[in-house]
């Protein structure tokens, strides 16, 4: 019987006293959707809701070059790509073809990502009748991307991807609700995510968080090498579910079987040399675009650091230093606190402190970078309050972040903007107190809401030939022992 969120989380069963209260336990069932039906519907209409807010910047065809899209909080970055990367002739992102770097620069996404909008443009291209694009190489970049047809393959452009998104944020979602047995209704700390509707369609980072989410439902089911052939894939669309691996890894050790977290990595490092392979293969120099400018930031948007550069004049140098040192010690913590805790904690916990590393100390910070967190902070703290708390300092960076950079916010004497600051620390704030909570419940178990006992991983076995369900040819869930931990 799976745990009813009404009965396990104070803010929903507030919230229900507007439907007759919490679930009984006489409640009758009758007939039902389930709860992974109802999270995808709580998923799409979450997704849906994040589109409904793009609507002012899709109804001028994404290129509007004042202020709207600030003032609008319209922003994303779905449509660039196409005409800004020559993806509207189909030029292969990697290409080192003279013609075409001189026409357009080089794509700075992950291989994954790349590889994922060059196929978006493919199709796009056959919704919209094939065009000729060989008449487009004799027109400047900045005039094909003007013409009326170019602006309306745009369009679907952006409505292939969104479809592809949305679908990867359902199968997050049913990997989610499938990690736990008993407590599928902790998926919907993503499938209903504020952050979830404001950033789902900012970027292309649902690529990678699905694939997270994948991983995480493997390695509690013990299928460490599916674990880890996810983890690769989401590393080459993002290099941060690389953190996912030190989680299998810290957690392995702890229960003393680190050997468990070899097969994950060998075929992370596999899938993920897979993925990359066209880009390095065809394009040595522009596959190293993304990785220069990973490893090559200053202290920029949504940064600790870019507050500290405005306010004491703190040098790159110092930032890339002293950042570093911060990203060690945190790691360090981590492993000492799964090493020293009274038992060992849950792998969505452990995952959970180490994602939030480059989102607490990153030389930049983006609003879309909110939804790696968001299928770990689910399943480590599945309550309402706290979750809302951390995502609460999210929205206001979002809605901060886009006025600042249209130059709302600046004042009117001139200098820095200083409102911009409060969005950064809120979100700073927010994301320590989930990290806060969480830690708490690691080192002081009896605060965490989720048993370990009921959420060993389980795997399928025969049972002894003397069973009746031997004799019926049937199978039945038992402990695996290699995989103790719970997720």
């Amino acid at each position: 019987m799976s745990v009813s969120p009404t009965r396990d989380d104070p803010v929903v069963a507030g919230l229900s006293e507007v439907v007759g209260g919490p679930t009984g336990s006489r409640a009758g069932h009758g007939w039902r959707i389930g709860a992974l039906g109802v999270l995808l519907a709580v998923t799409c209409l979450t997704f849906a809701l994040g589109m409904v807010s793009k609507t002012t910047c899709a109804e001028r065809g994404w290129d509007d070059p004042g202020q709207t899209p600030y003032t609008h909080l319209c922003v994303s970055q779905l449509p660039a790509p196409y005409t800004g990367d020559g993806l509207v002739e189909l030029a292969w992102p990697w290409t080192g073809e003279t013609d075409t770097r001189a026409r357009y620069g080089v794509l700075d996404d992950p291989a994954g990502v790349g590889l994922w909008q060059y196929a978006a443009a493919r199709v796009t291209h056959v919704l919209t009748g094939s065009p000729d694009v060989s008449e487009r190489f004799r027109e400047p970049p900045g005039v094909v991307a003007d013409r009326a047809d170019v602006g309306r393959e745009r369009s679907v452009f952006v409505a292939v991807n969104v479809v592809g998104l949305a679908v990867l944020a359902m199968l997050a979602t049913a990997a989610l609700a499938a990690v736990h047995r008993r407590r599928p209704w902790d998926a919907a700390g993503f499938a209903a995510a504020p952050v979830l509707a404001t950033a789902g369609v900012l970027a292309w980072d649902l690529l990678p968080v699905a694939a997270a989410a994948g991983a995480l439902w493997a390695w509690t089911r013990g299928r460490p090498v599916l674990a880890g052939a996810l983890v690769g894939l989401g590393a080459a669309t993002g290099l941060w579910p690389v953190l996912l691996l030190a989680a299998f890894a810290l957690v392995a050790a702890r229960e003393r079987r680190a050997t468990d977290a070899l097969p994950a990595a060998v075929t992370g490092l596999a899938v993920w040399a897979l993925v990359n392979a066209p880009a390095f293969l065809t394009g040595r120099a522009q596959w190293e675009a993304y990785w220069s400018a990973t490893f090559g930031r200053v202290a920029d948007q949504g940064s600790i650091w870019l507050v500290l550069r405005q306010t004491v004049g703190m040098s790159d140098g110092s930032v890339t230093a002293l950042s570093w040192a911060l990203v060690g010690l945190w790691l360090a913590a981590v492993a000492a606190l799964v090493v020293a805790a009274p038992r060992p904690p849950r792998v969505s916990q452990v995952a959970f402190l180490l994602v939030a590393v480059p989102l607490l100390f990153g030389a930049a910070y983006q609003p879309q970078q909110a939804l790696w967190l968001l299928p770990f902070a689910a399943l480590a703290r599945p309550r309402w309050r706290d979750l809302l708390i951390w995502q609460s300092g999210e929205l206001l960076h979002f809605a901060l972040l886009w006025w600042w950079l249209g130059g709302l916010l600046a004042p009117s004497g001139g200098g820095d903007a200083g409102f911009y600051w409060i969005g950064v620390g809120l979100r700073v704030a927010g994301t320590l107190w989930l990290v806060a909570v969480v830690v708490r419940d690691v080192w002081w178990p009896e605060h965490d809401p989720v048993d370990p006992d009921e959420e060993t991983p389980r795997r399928r076995v025969a049972v002894s030939s003397v069973s009746s369900a031997s004799v019926a040819g049937e199978a039945e869930d038992v402990r695996d022992p290699r995989f103790t931990g719970y997720p």
